[in-house]
């Protein structure tokens, strides 16, 4: 990015850039060793004082020293994760500055966390050496550069053959590790050393977490060995522990999942695993986006280890499983690489299916009260097939705010009456209506301070389909590209007010969900060598704005994927469900939502169709003749709409006035393909008329 900021330098005018408050400065500006941290410590003070906008002013300046990534874990090791909680939660520029910092000390972080001769040496000084001070030292370098990839080798020491003296400095060096030790260490629980398990047992005593205490309180009712019982109770009277092993391990379960702070370091998701096997403990890398799903996975095992009848434990499992599965397949549509994890699939159907419906529903039940739209979606989904009944938690989704909800709640209830014969409800046709009519746009961002280039453009986008969001700021733009549910495109001016273009284009590519997005750079004609020169791969292209769109087309007609591929097939599914609910059934409240769907395509059209054949009336005639007639539908639309139309008219006199009929003669006459025809011949069949009406018809129709 440094290079990339460079390049731009050669053509962004230093009026442009003397202008924006976030620009970066130069990589020759020097600043005092202490400036940094001190200016840092500032803003952290006037915040907490409630001086925010000195606050802001004081963090401004330590994003505009550039600190690098060394500087920057310096920072960030430097302050409680509260402070910097504060700072994000602030929003705005507050969030943008502190994403900032967070994202460049992470790159430091990971690179010396798991640095094994750096650990070992570390190990060697803080259990051998003679010097106090220095077995210090080395126990605090160990705590916090190092965290949970220095557990193994100081394990090794817990067990018989690590010596007296040994064994107690190590002890005391986990001890200081605090919440990022307690996993891996509980963990050395399972081991078949007793001494190793008891030593354990007396470290979790000084780390606690709901994780830990769980553990603890588990080995203390069931441990073989009367003395490492004794060590875990002895722990949990230290930790003055409440609740039980079950409640405290549902409690982490629940807490993963959530993302919350109580279970994760400094309010950052891991990036390995630890399990004991073959007598040691072994760490397996993940992908943060997935440890969060990972972990609550295990507390909920551990809770069934408790209690094999805990619904609770299984339907938090089942949860666990699904939201991984998502966040699987959000990555994988993203282009990330979800190594071996991608792989889980399978097993996720089979545990999510054998959890059982009343875990399933209860599972559905907090997901929905959690407003997680994902999982709730995909457990809606599994429940419709196997629910006997209508459920608590399908109901409350069908009553959710969130569209993807409601919607996949209405298919399963609609699944769930059909197989009964029992009647689905005024309020499942209606979420099901509403689900097949409404149309899914694809989004676009326009991230420009000049206000006529950027709503020309956002203009000239919604006349090609395309809803665009736009922002006159780069604050603002990030802000709206987080919080979208999606996004298609993205352009960004060459120069902004507040932040560079270049932080635009790390941020959409460094992310996860929007790593595939597209990218175009709205500059001047003449500047479109540099700029595309400069950014090289990170853009999909430039534009100089809404008469130059001709590069962005093809991001603009790629079949939707992601959330919008599931939303386009769910109003499919819901066409489906109506054309399927019985007689009982009033299609009354989604007969609007259902004439709109036969302007879709044809997965959702066809089956909106059929179901307006069956309970369609006078008012959703004209959405089926548009069908009938439009010779650049395709020929299975058309003949259903002709089909649906006849049967239609078949039960109304007044369906199709004069010039309708007329429309549909011509169609019969035309040189469109036998099926579509014969759909139309058959609503001319169905018409009430008389018989010297009918002859005259057929003679307009004789050859």
């Amino acid at each position: 990015m440094i290079g990339l900021r460079r390049a731009l330098g050669l053509f962004v005018s230093v009026a442009a850039i003397s202008t924006s408050t976030w620009a970066f400065a130069p990589a020759a500006l020097a600043y005092a060793p202490d400036e940094l941290s001190d200016t840092f410590s500032s803003a952290i003070e006037l915040l907490q004082r409630g001086k925010k906008d000195e606050a802001l002013v004081q963090l401004k300046k330590v994003v505009a020293m550039s600190p690098d990534q060394k500087a920057a874990y310096e920072l960030w090791k430097s302050r409680d994760y509260a402070d910097w909680r504060d700072l994000l939660i602030q929003g705005g520029d507050f969030e943008l500055a502190a994403r900032r910092l967070i994202d460049l000390a992470r790159v430091e972080r990971k690179a010396q966390q798991n640095d094994k001769d750096a650990i070992l040496a570390l190990v060697k000084t803080a259990t051998t050496s003679d010097d106090p001070a220095a077995r210090r030292q080395a126990a605090r370098t160990l705590a916090a550069d190092h965290g949970a990839y220095a557990v193994p080798a100081l394990l090794v020491l817990l067990s018989d053959g690590g010596g007296e003296e040994r064994r107690i400095l190590a002890m005391h060096a986990l001890s200081q590790m605090g919440h990022d030790a307690a996993v891996p260490v509980a963990e050395a629980l399972k081991s078949d050393n007793a001494t190793l398990r008891r030593n354990a047992a007396y470290v979790l005593g000084n780390l606690g977490s709901a994780h830990a205490v769980a553990a603890l309180q588990h080995t203390a009712a069931s441990d073989a060995d009367p003395v490492v019982k004794q060590a875990a109770a002895d722990s949990l009277v230290r930790l003055k522990a409440q609740g039980s092993a079950l409640t405290n391990f549902l409690a982490a379960g629940d807490a993963y999942w959530r993302r919350s702070d109580t279970a994760f370091q400094r309010g950052e998701a891991g990036d390995v695993v630890w399990d004991w096997k073959d007598g040691q403990l072994v760490g397996t890398p993940i992908p943060r986006a997935l440890y969060g799903s990972e972990m609550s996975k295990r507390a909920y095992y551990d809770a069934l280890r408790v209690d094999p009848n805990s619904t609770t434990a299984l339907a938090g499992l089942a949860r666990a499983y699904v939201d991984g599965q998502t966040r699987i397949d959000a990555m994988t549509a993203a282009g990330q690489d979800a190594g071996a994890w991608k792989d889980s699939v399978g097993s996720t159907l089979i545990a999510v299916n054998g959890a059982g419906v009343d875990a399933l529903d209860l599972a559905l039940a907090s997901a929905v009260q959690a407003g997680d739209a994902a999982t709730a979606a995909a457990l809606c989904r599994v429940l419709g097939p196997l629910a006997p009944a209508p459920t608590s938690g399908l109901r409350s989704a069908l009553a959710a705010k969130d569209g993807a909800m409601r919607s996949e709640a209405a298919v399963a209830l609609a699944n769930v009456a059909a197989r009964s014969g029992s009647s689905a409800g005024a309020d499942v046709v209606q979420a099901l209506g509403d689900s097949a009519g409404r149309e899914v746009l694809r989004l676009a961002l326009v991230v420009d301070a000049d206000a006529v280039r950027a709503n020309a453009l956002a203009e000239a986008l919604r006349g090609m389909g395309t809803y665009a969001a736009v922002a006159d700021n780069g604050a603002l733009g990030l802000v709206v590209m987080r919080r979208s549910p999606a996004l298609d495109i993205v352009f960004v001016a060459d120069s902004l007010t507040d932040i560079t273009t270049a932080q635009i284009v790390d941020e959409v590519k460094g992310n996860e969900r929007t790593a595939n997005v597209p990218v175009f750079v709205l500059t001047n004609d003449k500047d479109k060598d540099a700029v595309a020169a400069a950014y090289g791969e990170r853009i999909a292209g430039t534009s100089s704005g809404a008469a130059d769109l001709e590069g962005a087309k093809p991001a603009l007609t790629t079949e939707l994927s992601g959330d919008r591929a599931l939303a386009t097939t769910l109003a499919a599914r819901s066409a489906e469900a109506l054309a399927h609910l019985g007689a009982a059934d009033d299609l009354g409240p989604a007969l609007a939502g259902l004439a709109s769907a036969t302007a879709r395509e044809d997965a959702t059209a066809v089956p909106a169709m059929a179901a307006l054949g069956a309970r369609g009336t006078d008012a959703q005639a004209p959405a089926l003749l548009a069908a009938l007639v439009d010779d650049k539908r395709s020929e299975g639309a058309r003949a259903a709409a002709g089909s649906a139309l006849a049967r239609i008219v078949s039960r109304s006199s007044t369906a199709l006035d004069a010039a309708g009929v007329a429309q549909v003669e011509a169609v019969v006459r035309s040189d469109a393909s036998m099926a579509i025809r014969e759909a139309a011949a058959r609503i001319l069949g169905s018409l009430s008329i008389t018989p010297a009406d009918r002859a005259k018809l057929l003679e307009k129709l004789r050859g």
